[in-house]
């Protein structure tokens, strides 16, 4: 392996770290918008993503969106799917799910994306990436479940576990067809193109909303922490992700994607003043012990047979 590309993919690790790190702030800013209805909440954050990438972006795409040409389906495809209706999804599914169950399901990204790429790309998982995803499962489910048993015995499933179980397939499609981006088009002005593109349903829906008389008012509360999740979460976050994934691939992504409920966690407890729990040391250690073991394995067993 080259220095250069060695470089990269470790670059490509920590992108994909600071993106779930600014993604799991989502999952605790949530629980002020519950007020406000899924095209809402996702309308106000993209629309909010758009505002901030405009005066950045806009002369770039102008210039570049010659290089869409043939693979234009592709991208409204990718778009819909990524902007308008995963996240429309994940808020659908709060409305009857429960946190337990919709942080189990989102466990589920990095085995959907596998299969994916078994079927479509006769990619396979190395042993090491198998194991490591295992540990980061374990992790995860001693975590949420808080280390008892008794949660997973009662675990009551709802529509809403429909719904979280069809985001995270969405997710997972979206990510393994990133890599339609044509190399002239920078990471950043791709995913403004997106986001215009999925903006058009949602402004859809909420014209509709306002013809239903459904709209909601916004205070100063929750303008505020949707301008914080249009920035960060919906822009910084899904530009560093696109980043990663174009650096490491889709698998080993999705693996530190299962990290999300760490960081949730650590800043429920440095924001919310929840209590820590044993169990959420003991899950985290894991977690991170398997993404470090998945994505280094190979490389240490590849370093031992250059040495032997």
């Amino acid at each position: 392996m080259s220095e250069n590309n060695s470089t990269n993919k470790n670059s490509g690790y920590i992108l994909a770290i600071l993106a779930v790190i600014i993604w799991s702030g989502n999952f605790v800013a949530a629980r002020f918008l519950t007020h406000l209805t899924p095209i809402e909440i996702s309308f106000y954050r993209w629309f909010v993503t758009f505002i901030v990438l405009t005066p950045f972006c806009i002369k770039k795409l102008i210039k570049t969106i010659k290089y869409i040409k043939g693979s234009w389906i592709k991208v409204i495809i990718i778009s819909i799917l990524g902007v308008t209706v995963f996240n429309t999804f994940v808020y659908l599914a709060a409305h009857t799910s429960n946190a337990t169950n919709m942080s189990l399901l989102a466990t589920l990204s990095p085995i959907i994306i596998a299969i994916i790429s078994r079927i479509v790309w006769k990619t396979k998982l190395t042993f090491n990436q198998k194991l490591g995803l295992l540990v980061v499962i374990l992790g995860v489910v001693i975590l949420i479940t808080k280390g008892s048993i008794n949660v997973l015995m009662n675990l009551q499933f709802a529509i809403g576990d429909l719904y979280m179980l069809f985001a995270v397939i969405l997710f997972a499609i979206y990510t393994l067809t990133l890599k339609i981006r044509p190399k002239e088009m920078s990471q950043s002005t791709f995913f403004y193109l997106m986001v215009i593109i999925g903006l058009i349903p949602l402004i859809i829906g909420m014209i509709l909303t306002y013809m239903t008389n459904n709209a909601h008012a916004l205070n100063m509360q929750s303008g505020l922490i949707l301008v914080y999740v249009g920035i960060f979460p919906s822009a910084l976050g899904f530009i560093l992700w696109n980043m990663a994934v174009a650096k490491i691939g889709a698998i080993k992504g999705a693996i530190i994607y299962d990290s999300i409920p760490f960081f949730s966690s650590l800043e429920a407890v440095i924001l919310l003043n929840e209590q820590l729990l044993i169990s959420q040391v003991i899950g985290g250690a894991l977690i991170l012990i398997g993404i470090i073991y998945s994505t280094i394995g190979d490389k240490i067993k590849f370093n031992k047979k250059i040495g032997g």
